[in-house]
């Protein structure tokens, strides 16, 4: 009889890779893979495409084109390099492992050798104590028995002058009396000055080993980190056609907003445009979301804990605002829940925050990027030499940052090694990072926060736009978002209370 395998040996892909004959089927709905989306870089069923992607339009391709020319695009050549970089790096860290555990086991040789032998120092030490103990404590022994004998000795002695007192002659009590002075005199000389000698006893151990602070040692783990083998630098990419020139793009106003006021002076520090067509404003100054549809139709504001200064969507009615000093809350608009288990992971206090595939990425301010699975709640520290870092934009496996004090707009992967820089004095200010966001190309749009200018960056940083110039430019933009969906540019101002909603064309 065939041994029956388990269901999860037989579900796998690297145990069961696909023949010729199997049906390509969709995880989530089991039916036939047919399109592929650039916009989300996934593979999508019927199904999928009319619940989550018929908005994405263009962006849409036939599996039977997205497929093309695959056996010899460089997505698959990079990816059969990393098969064989990954196959290398496990046996390589399993060469690694087995040192480590035979290190292990010398190690532990050595503190059971070591060990013992301060146990029998101390074994010596003991009988050495205890033989000192013993030699004093014989003297006192014998020092009381010579005192018991001088004890009778004098009692006797007591007792005879007594009975010379009552019935002997003068004369007997006269000698009697000499010859005891001469006797006592002797008994006083025979005292040894241990017999006077009263021991408080005590005993102390080094302090060293009687502190609990100490520990007879310490096992230090020194520990570098391998290099992994990568094989490429670069990114491969399936080979679609590629989005136009970015040089061609011009905004066209669609709709101003006059933002709902508010008791205080409002100060805007952020913007996003939900898949519901509601658009969130973050107003700082007054602790408070406020709600509009996309129309310009005032909806509701929600009140909020602390001063907000960055938002991020994070789903259809949700959104994450970061607060400060330590505080980021997933908040849904439709229901008003909050949540903050987010907060845990910030270790200084929260800045810029952005929400791409299922994960959110946010500052921690002077410590570096974090990246978290919202489901499942790991947390990764992406490492980042820039200090003072504000905004940030994700793409797939690029991170797009400004910092304080700063005209430059950074690019690293999703590990924290630098990509490119590019400096622009447009975008550097006085207090604030420049707001950035990234249309579905990866191409970067970022305004300067003094001077008001809204210029737009490709992918690759070779080529820049200007897409809204220093006499058409209102100072202070705070937030800036991109509809991927719609192809929209959201841009609000921090004192006026305005936004504009643009096309971009």
């Amino acid at each position: 009889m065939a041994e029956k395998r388990g269901h999860h040996s037989e579900s796998t892909f690297l145990n069961n890779p696909l023949t010729e004959s199997d049906e390509l089927l969709c995880k989530i709905h089991q039916k036939e893979i047919v399109f592929f989306c650039r916009c989300h870089d996934k593979l999508l069923c019927m199904v999928c495409y009319r619940l989550d992607h018929s908005k994405c339009k263009d962006q849409i391709f036939e599996i039977e084109v997205a497929a093309q020319k695959v056996k010899t695009s460089a997505a698959m050549g990079k990816l059969e390099l990393d098969i064989l970089d990954l196959l290398q790096n496990v046996k390589d860290s399993l060469q690694i492992q087995k040192h480590n555990l035979s290190s292990f086991q010398e190690v532990e040789k050595t503190i059971r050798k070591e060990v013992q032998k301060i146990i029998e120092r101390i074994y010596q030490q003991q009988e050495s104590f205890l033989c000192v103990l013993k030699t004093r404590n014989d003297k006192v022994k014998q020092a009381e028995q010579d005192l018991l004998q001088q004890e009778s000795r004098i009692c006797k002695l007591q007792e005879r002058i007594s009975g010379l007192k009552r019935s002997g002659t003068d004369k007997q009590l006269f000698i009697e009396m000499k010859m005891a002075e001469e006797n006592a005199f002797k008994e006083r000389n025979s005292f040894l000055e241990e017999s006077n000698m009263k021991y408080k006893i005590g005993f102390q151990i080094n302090p060293f080993f009687s502190s609990a602070d100490n520990t007879l040692g310490e096992i230090k783990f020194m520990s570098t980190l391998r290099s992994y083998s990568t094989s490429s630098s670069q990114e491969a990419q399936i080979e679609l056609p590629i989005g136009s020139d970015i040089t061609k793009n011009v905004l066209k106003v669609e709709r101003n907003f006059n933002i709902h006021p508010a008791k205080h002076l409002m100060e805007l520090y952020g913007c996003v445009i939900l898949p519901n067509t509601n658009v969130v404003f973050i107003d700082s100054s007054n602790k408070r979301l406020v709600i509009h549809h996309e129309n310009g139709t005032y909806l509701k504001e929600l009140l909020i804990p602390g001063k907000p200064f960055y938002i991020t969507a994070a789903g259809m009615d949700e959104v994450a605002v970061s607060f400060s000093p330590r505080l980021i809350s997933i908040i849904n608009i439709k229901t008003n829940q909050f949540e903050s288990k987010l907060t845990k992971y910030i270790e200084n206090y929260s800045r810029g925050i952005c929400y791409d595939d299922g994960k959110l990425y946010f500052v921690d301010h002077d410590v570096g990027i974090k990246e978290v699975s919202i489901d499942k709640e790991v947390v990764r520290k992406i490492h980042v030499d820039i200090a003072g870092i504000g905004n940030i934009a994700v793409y797939k496996n690029r991170i797009y940052y400004t910092a304080d004090h700063n005209n430059k707009l950074y690019c690293c992967d999703t590990l924290g090694k630098q990509i490119w820089t590019i400096s622009d004095d447009r975008l550097k200010a006085k207090k604030n990072s420049a707001p950035l966001a990234v249309d579905n190309d990866g191409n970067i749009f970022a305004a300067g926060p003094d001077s008001g200018v809204v210029i737009m960056i490709s992918h690759d940083s070779k080529q820049t736009e200007v897409l809204i110039d220093e006499v058409n430019a209102i100072r202070h933009p705070r937030g800036l978002f991109y509809d991927k969906h719609h192809k929209k540019l959201l841009l609000c101002y921090k004192k006026n209370g305005l936004a504009h909603l643009f096309r971009l064309q």
